[in-house]
């Protein structure tokens, strides 16, 4: 029987202090039994900022603007004068709800991290116990990673935002925003520790959906590659010295290069107000003994690798060695249960249900079938779907009220098959392993190596051409001769390969958006999606579109600070430009 983790209890988060509820106070030596009621405390904290990751707030938030607002996507609401509507036309104010619930989500998923990272100095462990200090770090380095993406989200949404401090007081004076620059150093400082915590291969089975070294690394490798990217408006930015640090991490993460502890952490460069030993005891490591000069071996850290694409998108494919960053959910409905772990997420991909939020493929994913296998599992019209190719293992049909279809195209990326159980049980992937060799392509080629860049690359395009000898040989697309492996080329058509393997490989998966923005192609693909609004898929329906027309460069490439923001902190917390 399958165990699922992060079932919840989130009681503990609401007492008074951190600091109280964590603090045993000490009678001679420390008994195991008391420190595992603490460290029980512990993974409850954990298991909460999980918790938060798993709610719509949180998933709704990243496939609007991830993915909803780029070219890859057309809405239901494109039209209908909500507020959704005017997000994705450029028509909001800064009290927009949806912007407002962006920026809430985030920090409350930063104050839950922060009372699990605040914590642990509180911990008392009896040191004959071998895997206290161990597991402390484990969840130590997952909430660091975790926090990480909620900064992630925000400096990639608004630019520069408040830091919280990891412990604070309700009455404490409002902090001012900090500056892009400020908040991409604190998230890649969290991140090059949380890499020396992490658990060195991949949670399996009962504790799948955990936080491992893939993730830590993999999230490291994107932080560095953003702010390397020229769309990333920094005030001081030394790209070439990211792009030089995103290749020691890739050659660690995908080719197994073993660095040091000072390499990842850069401790030499960027410590000046903590010793070594200071450092070694704030992150649990004492009992390691490990010195800068100690080796963090390559190969702990090539633990992922790409699975077959028309498995990867299976419920049976939770989990699996491609996946990086998962959520778990599971419908316990069938079961009597009470307790609610569904992923309510994909009904926006179903047609019966998309009365909140509707994703459907732009003509320009679609195209996509008629040039690469990717595309059949990818997007699909009406005809599309009465093909066997849609037929699961045991020849039943999936009925086409699983798919958002009512509109012209549907993702067909996330069906579920009448065998496998309901969209609900699907879980939310954040990042996967061709990601991050997508990620080092791009690194390589910018360091100077296009063949090194085609070689990482053409392991992807290759994942794609394994269709063509799959059980759906039958429905690959007519010209799949025109569809090889990548030639070693010069820079610019190295560069363009890539942009074109990510647009079809992370096809629906919410990046698209913040894609355009960091490559400073944002003005471009809404300009040209502007002209294309007479080929929307409903075009038939009467219905005008306006995606792209009143984009306004120089200002919509963030978001605006919630006005209510700006009204609390009596203007200490400024507004963007623009706005």
């Amino acid at each position: 029987m399958k165990k699922y983790i992060f079932n919840l209890i989130a009681f503990v988060l609401v007492l008074p202090s951190c600091s109280d509820f964590f603090e045993v106070e000490p009678k001679g030596s420390i008994e195991v039994s008391d420190f595992q009621s603490q460290l029980n405390n512990l993974r409850i904290s954990l298991n909460a900022v999980y918790n938060l990751m798993q709610s719509t707030d949180y998933q709704y938030s990243e496939m609007i603007f991830g993915e909803c607002m780029s070219d890859n996507a057309y809405t239901p609401q494109d039209n209908d004068g909500s507020e959704l509507c005017q997000l994705l036309n450029f028509q909001f104010t800064t009290e927009n709800s949806y912007i407002l619930t962006r920026y809430k989500t985030n920090y409350r998923g930063i104050n839950l991290a922060n009372q699990v990272i605040s914590s642990v100095p509180q911990l008392n462990y009896n040191e004959n116990y071998s895997t206290g200090a161990q597991e402390i770090r484990y969840i130590l380095g997952q909430a660091k990673t975790l926090r990480v993406l909620f900064y992630f989200n925000l400096v990639r949404s608004f630019g520069g935002v408040p830091i919280q401090p990891e412990t604070s007081k309700f009455n404490t004076t409002v902090i001012p925003r900090s500056t892009i620059d400020e908040v991409y150093a604190y998230i890649e400082k969290d991140l090059r520790e949380a890499c020396l915590l992490l658990y060195k291969d991949r949670y399996k089975q009962d504790d799948a959906g955990q936080l491992s070294i893939g993730a830590g690394l993999g999230l490291l490798m994107k932080v560095l590659v953003y702010q390397a990217s020229p769309g990333t408006d920094l005030e001081n930015p030394d790209r070439e010295a990211k792009w030089q640090e995103a290749k020691e991490i890739g050659a660690l993460f995908i080719d197994g290069v073993s660095l040091t502890y000072d390499d990842i952490l850069k401790f030499s460069e960027r410590y000046n107000d903590e010793t070594w030993e200071e450092l070694c005891d704030r992150l649990v490591l004492t009992d390691q003994k490990p010195t800068q000069e100690t080796v963090f071996p390559g190969s702990v850290a090539n633990v992922h690798s790409l699975v077959k694409w028309d498995e990867l998108f299976r419920i049976s494919s939770h989990f699996c060695e491609e996946s990086l960053i998962e959520i778990n959910h599971y419908d316990y409905s069938s079961a009597g249960s009470n307790i609610d772990e569904k992923n309510y997420l994909y009904q926006c991909f179903n047609e019966n249900e998309a009365y909140d939020i509707g994703v459907v493929p732009t003509q320009a994913i679609y195209d996509y079938r008629k040039s690469d296998p990717r595309g059949l599992y990818t997007a699909a019209a009406q005809a599309d779907m009465n093909s066997n190719f849609f037929k699961d293992e045991n020849g039943d049909q999936v009925t086409l009220e699983w798919f958002n279809i009512g509109y012209g195209y549907a993702y067909c990326k996330y069906m579920v098959y009448p065998s496998e159980g309901t969209v609900y049980e699907r879980n939310y992937r954040i990042m996967r392993y061709a990601e991050a060799l997508l990620f080092y392509a791009e690194i390589l080629n910018e360091t100077g190596d296009q063949e090194g860049a085609t070689t990482q690359l053409n392991k992807v395009r290759q994942r794609a051409m394994d269709l063509f000898n799959s059980d759906d040989a039958t429905y690959i697309p007519a010209n799949k001769n025109n569809f090889t492996l990548y030639n070693i080329a010069p820079y610019e058509e190295v560069k363009k390969n890539i942009q074109n393997e990510r647009r079809i490989e992370l096809a629906g998966e919410f990046d698209r958006w913040y894609d355009l923005q960091r490559t400073d192609q944002l003005y471009d693909a809404m300009k040209t999606l502007a002209s294309k609004n007479s080929e929307a898929a409903d075009k038939n329906s009467g219905k005008p579109r306006w995606r792209g027309t009143y984009f306004k460069r120089g200002v919509n490439e963030l978001m605006p600070i919630p006005q209510e923001e700006i009204t609390i902190s009596n203007g200490i917390i400024t507004q963007n430009f623009g706005y």
